[in-house]
């Protein structure tokens, strides 16, 4: 990385044209144009917006006109479906879309709700095509009625509206065939069909009366935003001649220094001090903060990898150096380290000595094995050494240090530091760190605890 730009740079004592003077007359000569181009913009932004106000209001009252239809039909659809099969089923869905779905009633109020107060006409008709509807509703529930009849059903399982409708005498006595006869009839007979083509002319002129009055309008603002636009293209042209002009002067003052630090900032470099004043004072200010927030980084990376009890590397530092090492050609060894009895240190003593007793055992490990070693807490009382460049040969060496060791905290100097020890188990690898060689070292820490503690073993290949 490359620093040849750093904290030398004071903002203080850099000198350049400034930006700001350079603009100022640019500024002066776009105002006047801006004011034109905003009153212009305000405009045809409210006559958009009332323009699609209106055209949602009128779509919305077209579609509640659809809506109304589609009900209408939907109970001409249910009665005589239960005409023609006598399913309850269909009884059911007529009067649930009566009395809960209502959506005849519910899109009259929409089409109030979205057309203007004073087009009654088209609010007028809608209310008419309601009440045929409502009309046919007695010829329906008068075909059900016979229907059910005829059918044998139980009438108490129907709808109240059903069972209370009152037939003519004549009707009572007819037969069942006849009374289903007749309920056929008064759904697909002429009179239903010619109230049907009612309903549906009405909701067409409902339909058309809003399609022509959302047209008009629609042509009114077209040629007012026409008109708009035009004024607004004279003026697009005087700012993009003023633009042009604007943007030789400062191509060598910005745009090549954005181009510069943008290339810096890609190959993680510092800036290069150049163009207008601003400029480069952003360059000295970012160079001085990208210097500090290096040095951060790095402070940030090794509290990371240390444990926060006893400065040791901790477990993430432990299985990166094994990702390190993994099969390198050249020989290691690996210790794993349990402190004995810890828990009897806790509950006896309590857990601050605990603390105190992990920071010895940290301590004599990192004073007695080389700078060069990896010593690290794993977590809670075990720790690790990774040792490079040693092969078993110097079994004796490593036995001297774990001896030491212990004795230390056997004979603690200490006033009322309790004795303690550990137990380590210890494997070579010839060719780095490989996936049994973690295995082998707690083999061998095993050993060493079925011992008697307070010792270590090395990792013996077992014999076949």
């Amino acid at each position: 990385m490359s620093k040849g730009h750093g904290t030398d740079n004071k903002a203080g004592t850099l000198k350049g044209l400034r930006i700001r003077t350079l603009s100022l007359w640019i500024v002066v000569g776009t105002i006047l144009i801006s004011i034109l181009i905003g009153d212009g913009i305000v405009n045809v932004m409210d006559r958009y917006q009332e323009l699609a106000k209106m055209t949602k209001k009128y779509i919305m009252a077209e579609e509640a006109v659809m809506d109304m239809a589609v009900g209408s039909n939907y109970l001409t659809e249910q009665a005589r479906l239960y005409a023609m099969t006598n399913e309850s089923s269909h009884a059911d869905a007529y009067f649930t879309e009566v009395d809960v779905t209502q959506r005849r009633e519910k899109s009259l109020e929409k089409i109030e709700e979205h057309l203007p107060t004073d087009d009654t006409k088209a609010l007028q008709m809608s209310k008419d095509a309601l009440q045929l509807s409502n009309e046919l509703m007695e010829l329906e529930i008068h075909s059900m009625k016979l229907a059910a009849q005829s059918a044998g059903a139980d009438l108490n399982k129907l709808s109240p509206k059903i069972q209370e409708y009152p037939l003519p005498k004549k009707e009572e006595s007819y037969t069942d065939k006849e009374k289903s006869d007749l309920a056929r009839q008064l759904v697909f007979g002429r009179e239903y069909q010619d109230m049907k083509q009612q309903i549906e002319k009405k909701l067409s002129g409902v339909t058309e009366h809003v399609i022509s009055i959302c047209d008009t309008e629609q042509e009114k603002s077209e040629k007012a935003m026409k008109n708009a636009l035009m004024r607004q293209i004279l003026y697009t042209i005087l700012v993009v001649a003023l633009v042009m002009l604007s943007y030789a002067m400062i191509a060598a003052l910005i745009l090549r220094p954005i181009r510069i630090y943008v290339n810096c900032i890609k190959n993680n470099n510092f800036l290069e001090i150049t163009g207008a004043y601003e400029f480069k004072y952003l360059a000295a200010t970012y160079n001085n903060v990208y210097e500090m927030s290096l040095a951060q980084q790095n402070m940030l990376r090794q509290k990371a990898e240390r444990d926060a009890l006893t400065g040791l590397l901790n477990r993430q530092a432990f299985e990166q150096l094994k990702e390190q090492l993994h099969n390198v050609p050249k020989p290691i060894a690996l210790l794993l380290i349990d402190v004995d009895v810890f828990k009897s240190i806790n509950d006896t003593y309590g857990h601050d000595m605990g603390d105190q007793a992990l920071i010895k055992v940290a301590n004599l490990l990192a004073s007695n094995f080389r700078r060069a070693d990896y010593v690290i807490r794993i977590g809670g009382d075990e720790f690790a050494v990774i040792m490079e460049k040693i092969r078993a040969d110097k079994e004796q060496i490593v036995s001297y240090k774990l001896d030491e060791i212990n004795w230390a905290l056997q004979h603690p100097q200490e006033k009322d530091f309790p004795k303690f020890s550990i137990s380590v188990g210890v494997a070579f690898s010839e060719k780095g760190y490989h996936d049994d060689l973690f295995h082998q070292a707690d083999q061998a820490l095993y050993k060493a605890k079925e011992n008697g503690r307070c010792g270590h073993t090395f990792y013996r290949p077992e014999k076949s």
